[in-house]
């Protein structure tokens, strides 16, 4: 059972972080006058994943529950 929390844990962690990773490229992106093809489409699929992120965090915490530190 430990094992499988410290799993759960380490996993949500991952995620935290590459959400956090997501918004701050999202932010640089933003912070452009304008983007080049390019960097729209790259927005636009960091946008989607940054959406499969949060879900799969949020499924996590509610069928788990949040992590036992």
């Amino acid at each position: 059972m430990e094992k499988a929390l410290d799993a759960h844990a380490s996993e949500l962690d991952g995620l935290k972080q590459r959400h956090q990773d997501l918004e701050k490229r999202l932010a640089a992106l933003d912070r452009h006058l304008s983007l080049t093809t390019a960097e729209q489409a790259e927005r636009v699929l960091l946008k989607k994943e940054k959406l499969r992120v949060k879900d799969r965090i949020l499924l996590l915490t509610t069928a788990h529950g949040p992590p036992v530190s």
